[in-house]
């Protein structure tokens, strides 16, 4: 008996073989079986072992992907709601190396297709990623071209489809409709720099990301920011969507709402460009700067820079960068510069501080009178007579007198001590000096206002060992200090410096008996619902100054715009007091110019707002106490309306 019949006996009556069993099939099936799992076995070693790097590839292809999606940068607007700023989108071709075809000519395909499309040309777009590559870095996207038109966009988007490797990516960008009255104080953003991102990467920052640069947009870039947000999808091996599989929506920046009026920032800009002009008197200007401040709380209604500029130029820098190197190398103008908040001479303004000195340490009281000539001549160390002059003779006047007609030699009298005076504001030169600039410090001189737009300068007050320390190595008559720098230091001249800023802020502490105020642009951080996350406070530190001295100083203010040498900035209807300033300094070629100054603010009896009011050129009586006055008139005429 065989095997195959013992195998399939039965147990029922003769015990023989089947006959019905379909023997021949069943071994049929046996080695079907049996080729079966060869060809399993086969597919499985070619898979693994002669394909196995072609899979494994694929299977990295087929990925999961995380797209970063910018927040839209919140909105700035002026007091009164008007946007300052726009939202715009930035559309850049993008590529990802790891996603393009494997052989050359399928990639220079698609590069010829996109330098039809966006104008790159073909090698160039090979010489981007292939560089990319050689790093190491081909699962980074190579932006091709950003800026692209709207155009160039919608038919990089149709097209994409069919260009493996290749989107458009969509971020926000920023556009600055309001005029270039605006640049300096809104400032702009833009790429980050190596530096840049280095110590943003932490925060969260991409490398695509847009960042403040100066202004606003810089001091409140925190605000401004919002959140990114992130897509998660799974793509095939040619970049096509598989499914989606999670999404956070970024998160806008919230908005920051400005103190500044928008109608007052282009009256006064209009007002400055108006006369920059000399004429018998006065030269041209090429620089000027207005401040337009709040007398009780520091809101800044306006901050004029001129020469300004267009702050566009910024949103698409490769498209405009011959511009912006033409910004960046102006030596003779220097637009990019805050006028603002950028030092100068502040001649007779700087004798507010003078005379609020000599009252609190006792050196002169409001009944000091004195007679004044035009020129006065005293006695140096040497010997030799050194002349003290006036910018007229004023006869026999007083404190109050002394201020609005600004006398020289009556400042003198109490910074260095001349008019039978033994000394000045200390025992001698050096202290008084010293005293001094200890007052020109509690007015705020010296040092940064701390306003919230970035780009100022703190000036200079000088002292002994200031001079001793910046004229090292230059001899003994540059480092020593003399009887000349503490008279000329009492009337804002010889090394000191301040911005236009810090002249109003000072004037503000005048008015408004003794409150040094931190100046603030913004008014209110306000959230993309509209509602206000925080208001900007009033801060500010008391000047040790009494206000019974500070009245007797606000009361030659007042007679200066009544009838002294702040006359011209007089307005009817409106009850001004202001100081005029004219500066004296020498041109590169040695000839002598004037910066003209004058500062302010009304009502008299009840300070609101403070004006202060620069040209680097020009007398300050003739040029700028006018347009002091008219910028008070409109100020309340048309921002706080009766």
């Amino acid at each position: 008996m065989s095997f195959l019949d013992d195998g399939w006996s039965t147990g029922h009556g003769g015990g023989g073989p089947t006959r019905n069993r379909p023997h021949g099939n069943l071994a049929a099936l046996r080695v079907a079986v049996v080729v079966m799992f060869a060809i399993l076995i086969a597919q499985l070693f070619r898979m693994q072992i002669i394909q196995g790097d072609e899979y494994a590839r694929r299977s990295r292809e087929n990925h999961i992907t995380q797209q970063i999606k910018l927040a839209p940068r919140g909105l700035i607007t002026d007091r009164n709601g008007e946007p300052l700023v726009e939202n715009v989108p930035v559309y850049t071709a993008i590529i990802l190396p790891e996603l393009l075809p494997e052989t050359r000519d399928e990639r220079y395909k698609i590069y010829l297709r996109l330098e039809q499309l966006i104008g790159v040309p073909a090698l160039e777009i090979d010489s981007m990623v292939k560089t990319q590559e050689i790093d190491g870095r081909g699962y980074i996207n190579v932006p091709v071209r950003k800026y692209l038109t709207q155009n160039q966009a919608l038919r990089l988007e149709e097209a994409s489809a069919d260009l493996k490797g290749v989107r458009l990516d969509v971020s926000p960008g920023r556009r600055y409709p309001a005029g270039n009255e605006f640049s300096a104080m809104l400032g702009f953003i833009g790429p980050q720099t190596k530096e840049e991102h280095a110590q943003l990467t932490s925060k969260g920052y991409q490398l695509n990301e847009p960042v403040g640069k100066a202004g606003i947009e810089s001091y409140y870039e925190t605000d401004l920011r919002g959140a990114p947000g992130a897509t998660a999808a799974e793509q095939d091996a040619q970049g096509r969507l598989v499914q989606a599989l999670k999404s956070k929506d970024p998160v806008p920046g919230n908005g920051v709402q400005l103190a500044i009026d928008s109608g007052l920032q282009r009256f006064v800009t209009e007002l400055l460009y108006d006369h920059m002009a000399g004429d018998r008197v006065n030269g041209d200007a090429s620089v000027a700067a207005a401040v337009v401040m709040n007398a009780k709380t520091g809101e800044i209604y306006s901050l004029v820079s001129i020469p300004d500029y267009d702050n566009n130029v910024f949103v698409e820098p490769e498209k405009r960068a011959a511009e912006i190197n033409a910004l960046n190398h102006d030596e003779a103008q220097k637009p990019l510069l805050n006028k603002a908040l950028n030092p100068a001479a502040p001649g007779s303004t700087f004798k507010l501080i003078t005379a609020s000195a000599g009252l609190e340490t006792g050196r002169v009281t409001p009944a000091t009178s004195r007679f004044i000539p035009k020129v006065l001549e005293v006695k140096g160390e040497n010997g030799v007579l050194y002349p003290l002059i006036d910018w007229k003779a004023h006869g026999n006047i007083n404190f109050t007198q002394a201020i609005a007609w600004s006398s020289n030699i009556y400042m003198f009298m109490i910074s260095c001590g001349i008019l039978g005076e033994s000394r000045g504001l200390g025992k001698d030169d050096e202290t008084s000096a010293v005293v001094l600039g200890y007052y020109a410090r509690q007015f705020g001189l010296g040092r940064l206002t701390g306003i919230d737009v970035g780009g100022e300068a703190p000036g200079i007050i000088p002292d002994p060992a200031w001079k001793k320390r910046v004229h090292a190595g230059e001899g003994r008559d540059s480092t020593d200090w003399h009887y000349a720098d503490t008279c000329f230091m009492g009337i804002g001249q010889g090394d000191v410096t301040a911005t236009p800023l810090q002249i109003a802020r000072m004037t503000a502490a005048v008015a408004n008996g003794g409150k040094l105020l931190t100046p603030h642009v913004a008014k209110a951080i306000v959230g993309a619902d509209g509602q206000v996350v925080r208001t900007i406070e009033p801060d500010w530190t008391q000047v040790a100054v009494s206000d019974r001295n500070l009245a007797e100083v606000r009361k030659g203010m007042h007679e200066s715009v009544i009838g002294g040498a702040g006359a011209r900035a007089y307005q009817p209807g409106l009850d001004i007091a202001g100081k005029t300033g004219t500066a004296e300094f020498n041109l590169p070629d040695g000839t002598l110019a004037q910066h003209a100054w004058f500062t302010g603010y009304a009502p008299f009896d009840d300070p609101e707002v403070v004006v202060t009011v620069y040209f680097d050129r020009g007398i300050g009586g003739d040029k700028a106490a006018p347009l002091g006055g008219q910028i008070l008139s409109y100020f309340f005429a048309e921002v706080k309306k009766p």
